[in-house]
């Protein structure tokens, strides 16, 4: 089905007035070039994102090639729903061990096909993302945030300890460059990005205890230390401050404007973890698309060409990297300590959502 549905993809005559970026064009030299191997492909992905992503944490992944990836070829896709499924599998079963290990944290599902990359916004594209997701995690509702999940080993006599964080799954194609919805523009066609920041941050915490063992005995505060004091301002200057890129579709608002604003700490305390985005609130930031839905509707609505006409988001939240009161903060953040468990890595992700 899923060969049936890039087939009947109508093609977008606005790309054929508005070239893909020099990046995007230089990328997809390798994507689409009769004979480059996957190695290449990744390679060139790489290049690309370590430069145009941008997420600061997915540029860092990809500048030190942690990626992992599953590419999807148009020979992959030709060969139908079944063999994309298990493909998809395949790769996930290899990145679940290699992320166990701390050697990466992040995954992406790449469907490489020039239909699908000069494929026009609409329904058809809508229900090849929606098929794609759905071949991933079982489901593929609009709006929702959907989620896989990943585990992180950590050596411990007797026995090693695990850690449990849940992943988000967001959509990337390539009919965002040059559209209002840039951010998530990828090279090649469609993808589906995974990367938990959880996940990157305690990992380097095991790296720091590696180096200092006294380190051990607060090892509870050094896992927060690193998420307050390294992902939260990274994750605030991926975000953005206004006007900091065009299109943007997210940027961060003063603080006071947000209801968690009134809560400490006080001006200094923030000044010595987020530096000189002190005038922001480490709590929310605005948008014009929900970061953490994984398939957001208006990305595929024609008639939205400019940011102003999308919905403006105020609900978009930073405190699951540092709030003990949010509810996502132990799975998204600090992880949740898991009871010794036997490799399980081929069960199917279970595509939860949040209300």
């Amino acid at each position: 089905m899923i060969a049936e549905l890039i087939e009947e993809l109508p093609q977008d005559p606005w790309r054929a007035e508005n070239p893909f970026s020099s990046g995007m064009q230089t990328c997809h030299e390798v994507l689409f070039r009769r004979g480059s191997s996957r190695a290449e492909m990744a390679t060139a992905l790489d290049g690309w994102l370590g430069v145009e992503q941008p997420c600061l944490f997915g540029r860092m992944e990809a500048r030190h090639h942690r990626l992992a990836y599953c590419l999807l070829t148009e020979n992959d896709l030709e060969q139908g729903d079944d063999h994309v499924r298990a493909r998809i599998q395949e790769d996930r079963v290899i990145w679940k061990r290699s992320a166990r290990r701390g050697e990466s944290h992040g995954f992406i599902i790449v469907a490489i096909s020039r239909l699908i990359a000069h494929a026009t916004v609409g329904p058809e594209l809508r229900k090849l993302a929606q098929h794609l997701c759905d071949l991933y995690l079982g489901r593929h509702e609009l709006d929702q945030i959907l989620l896989d999940d990943l585990l992180l080993e950590i050596p411990a006599q007797p026995a090693s300890e695990y850690r449990a964080w849940r992943v988000g799954v967001n959509y990337f194609s390539a009919q965002g460059d040059g559209r209002w919805w840039q951010d998530h523009r990828f090279p090649g066609g469609m993808a589906f990005s995974m990367n938990s920041v959880g996940h990157m941050a305690r990992h380097k915490v095991e790296e720091k205890l590696r180096q200092d063992a006294s380190l051990a005995t607060r090892i509870g505060d050094v896992s927060r230390d690193r998420l307050v004091g390294w992902a939260l301002p990274t994750a605030m200057r991926s975000i953005g401050r206004p006007e900091a890129r065009k299109p943007q579709g997210t940027w961060l608002v003063e603080r006071g404007h947000c209801p968690e604003d009134t809560n400490p700490p006080t001006d200094d305390v923030r000044s010595a973890v987020v530096g000189n985005l002190v005038g922001f609130s480490e709590n929310r930031y605005h948008g014009r698309y929900h970061t953490d839905e994984t398939i957001p509707s208006p990305y595929f609505d024609p008639t939205i060409t400019t940011l102003e006409q999308a919905e403006l988001r105020d609900n978009l939240y930073f405190t699951y990297l540092h709030s003990l009161a949010d509810q996502d903060y132990p799975a998204m953040g600090v992880g949740i300590l898991a009871r010794a468990i036997e490799e399980d890595e081929s069960r199917q992700p279970e595509g939860r959502s949040e209300p």
